[in-house]
Order: structure tokens, then C-alpha cells, then sequence
């Protein structure tokens, strides 16, 4: 009994073995070089063929063959390797274009520029010593900080307002909603015609600078206008006393205004605070006005959620609209915000279309995913690629365990 037990454990974990990384390879496999060898070779249309066809054909006959090996093994055991069977693929998969590459990734962080001479960690202290660096993770932080927050703020305080709403709920969701259905680099576009700038005298067709430089006088009197034609003359805001254009994308910092003009180093605040980077919370702004819309569907439905009784409860105790949100849907709606989080943490760290639309990452504007590209695309070094590319990965890290913690407790409950 015993042997016949110890027989039919073998016979299952080799059958397993074959499901997991024998049939996987030679699923993968015999479509990878099919079809690598005969695209360049043959039309499309024939090659389209051939994948319906051949391809389709083998797939079956494959999973024909694997289905008969497995009707060998003890009845008790195939529930589980039909299972395998399937699922080894898709294993297969992730190891060969997502763990493999990570593990390549963490190697090549130690190589030199072209990944041939092991460098130790000079390009770990590159990271945290050269400037451009340290003003990439300062961004970094910044957006972390600043859009995960702002999101999340603004998404619960929209999604509890709408939600008492009589009339129009979804409308004004929709509204709200709806820079979602834009791309990033069709809301980078929006934005950074809004933010444009133009050398004076050139008429202002940025947002901002076009209500800037319109309004008041100049030291004479006269008003000053984007370069409005009235009665045959024309009215511009370059004379002295008008206000001046801003490059807003290009300020790195408040110098440009007026308050931070006689700012000294004796004025400790002042001083700090004139070099607030400006262009960088303008990029951010496009984020939040991005995902506020996801944030506020997800945490209107985690509200919607929330018993009712509570609320009229604490309402009849005479607790205010604000103390019932904090005291009482901000408990409930906990874990939705951690998934909130997760995601928007992600999403930011991820951030390129923007900042490349934009700016390309000048002016003291780049984040770590465009700094990895450069390394990588422009400056052809993928010992410092791959090191970014860790840190970006370093970053996900204390959400994931934060996750992990939350998971916890929730199986606890």
C-alpha cells in the first residue's frame, strides 16, 4: 500500500514537473521561433494564416497531449494538474518577462556603462551623491507626497459631497470624472498650453499669462493689455509698471514675484521658501487633476457602503456634517483609502508622459522613470538604469508591506 502510495506521489510530481516547465517551454517555444523565423519572410496575411491555422492547431493538439498524460495519473491528483496544466503557462510567462528581467535588473546595477565590468556600488553612490540625482529624488518625494495626498483629499471630500446630492449626482461625478478618459499626454498638451510662455513683446496665448500681464496700469497710466488693438492703437504690457510674464514651467523657483524679490539670506523663512519649486507642483497639479475622478468613484462607492443608521445616528446626537465624516465614514472608508494609495503610489512612480511632454525633464523638473529612460536611451548607460530602475522598485516597497500589514488585519476580523 505503501509503495503503490510512493508511486502514485512520483508519478503526480513528474507529471507536474511536465506541466509546469516542460509543457510551458515547448508551448512558448515552438510559437516564439515559428513565427520569429517566418515574419520577415512571408505577408502578413499569409502569416496570419499560418498563426489561425498552425498555430492554433498545435495549441490544441498540445493541450490534447498533455490532457492524456495526465489521465495516467491517480484520479485523487488530476483535479490539481488540470489546474498545473493551465496554469503553467501563464507561470512560465511571468518568470521569463517579469522575474527574470528583475533579477538582470539587480545584476546590471553593478556593472559598468555597459553592463561588462562589475563596479560595485559606485552607481548605488551616484545615485544618492550626484546632483541631478539628488534633485530627481527630491521631485520624486515631492510628488509621492504631494499627489497621493492631494488626490485623496480632494477624491473623499467630492465623492461625500456628491453622495448628498438630490439631483445631478451623476453628472457631476461624470464631470469630475472625466479627465480619466484623457491620456496623459493629451492632458500634459491641455496643461501646458495653459502654463505657456511667450518672450515679451509676443501676445501671451498661455492661460495664465494671458490673465497676468492683463489688467492695471504702467508707471504712465496707460493701461496694460495682450496686445489689444482699440481704436487703431496698439496695447501691450511691456512698458514699465506692467506685470510680466512668468515662465511657469521653467521657474524653478519664486524669484520671478514681486513679494520674493528683496529676499535675504538674513531672512531664514523667506529665504527657504523663495526656492519652492514651482514647476514641479504645476506638473503635479496635472495629476491630481487627472485621478481625483478615480479617487472620488472609488471612495463614493466605499461611502455608499457605510450603514446609514450610523450617520442618522450621530446626526441625531447633533454631530455635525464634519464630525460624522471624520468620526464616522472616515473609519469605514480606511481600507479603500490604502487601496487608493497603493495605486496612486504606483501610478506616480511610473510618472513619465508627463514630465516628457512637458519639460523632457529640464529645469530641474525629472522624475526617477524619466531619469531611467535617459540613462538608458540617451546616455547609454544600463549600470545606471538598472540602479534607478531599483530605487524606483525600493519605493513600492513600504506599500506593499503596508498592504501586507492591512491584508492581515483584515483576515483577523
Amino acid at each position: 500500500m505503501s509503495i503503490k502510495s510512493d508511486s502514485n506521489k512520483l508519478l503526480s510530481f513528474g507529471v507536474r514537473i511536465i506541466a509546469f516547465s516542460v509543457f510551458p517551454m515547448i508551448w512558448f517555444l515552438s510559437q516564439a521561433i515559428l513565427f520569429r523565423e517566418i515574419t520577415n519572410r512571408i505577408p502578413r496575411a499569409l502569416l496570419i494564416f499560418l498563426a489561425i491555422t498552425i498555430g492554433s492547431s498545435f495549441i490544441f493538439f498540445l493541450y490534447a497531449g498533455m490532457n492524456k498524460i495526465i489521465s495516467y495519473a491517480p484520479k485523487s491528483y488530476q483535479e490539481g494538474l488540470y489546474g498545473a496544466m493551465f496554469v503553467g503557462p501563464a507561470i512560465f510567462l511571468l518568470g521569463l518577462f517579469l522575474f527574470y528581467p528583475a533579477i538582470r535588473t539587480i545584476y546590471l546595477s553593478f556593472r559598468d556603462k555597459w553592463g561588462e565590468n562589475s563596479v560595485g556600488l559606485d552607481n548605488y553612490v551616484w545615485a544618492f551623491s550626484d546632483k541631478i540625482m539628488q534633485i530627481t529624488i527630491r521631485n520624486q518625494f515631492i510628488w509621492l507626497v504631494g499627489v497621493v495626498t492631494l488626490a485623496i483629499m480632494i477624491g473623499l471630500i467630492v465623492a461625500y459631497v456628491s453622495d448628498k446630492l438630490q439631483k445631478g449626482e451623476a453628472v457631476f461625478k461624470s464631470i469630475i470624472f472625466l479627465p480619466m478618459a484623457i491620456s496623459g499626454v493629451g492632458s500634459s498638451a491641455i496643461f501646458k498650453f495653459i502654463y505657456a510662455y511667450r518672450p515679451p513683446p509676443l501676445t501671451q496665448i498661455g492661460f495664465l499669462n494671458g490673465l497676468r500681464v492683463t489688467g492695471g496700469n504702467d508707471d504712465m497710466g496707460n493701461p496694460c493689455k495682450n496686445n489689444i488693438i482699440e481704436n487703431g492703437r496698439k496695447i501691450d504690457y511691456v512698458n514699465d509698471g506692467c506685470t510680466q510674464p512668468i515662465g511657469w514651467l521653467q521657474q524653478r523657483d519664486l524669484t520671478k514675484f514681486t513679494s520674493f524679490e528683496n529676499v535675504t539670506p538674513d531672512d531664514s523663512f523667506f529665504s527657504w521658501l523663495v526656492n519652492f519649486p514651482l514647476n514641479t507642483i504645476l506638473l503635479m497639479i496635472i495629476m491630481v487633476w487627472m485621478y481625483t475622478g478615480f479617487a472620488m468613484i472609488v471612495f463614493s462607492a466605499a461611502i455608499k457602503a457605510v450603514p446609514t443608521e450610523i450617520t442618522e445616528a450621530g446626526r441625531i446626537d447633533g454631530a455635525s456634517e464634519a464630525r460624522i465624516f471624520l468620526s464616522v465614514i472616515m473609519p469605514y472608508v480606511k481600507s479603500t483609502i490604502v487601496v487608493v494609495a497603493t495605486y496612486l503610489t504606483v501610478t506616480v512612480l511610473k510618472a513619465y508622459d508627463i514630465v516628457f511632454v512637458t519639460t523632457r525633464g529640464d529645469f530641474e523638473t525629472n522624475l526617477l522613470a524619466v531619469k531611467m529612460m535617459d540613462e538608458f536611451s540617451k546616455f547609454l548607460h544600463f549600470g545606471r538604469a538598472s540602479t534607478v530602475s531599483i530605487l524606483i522598485f525600493i519605493s513600492v516597497v513600504p506599500i506593499i508591506v503596508l498592504n501586507v500589514f492591512r491584508n492581515k488585519e483584515d483576515e483577523a476580523l
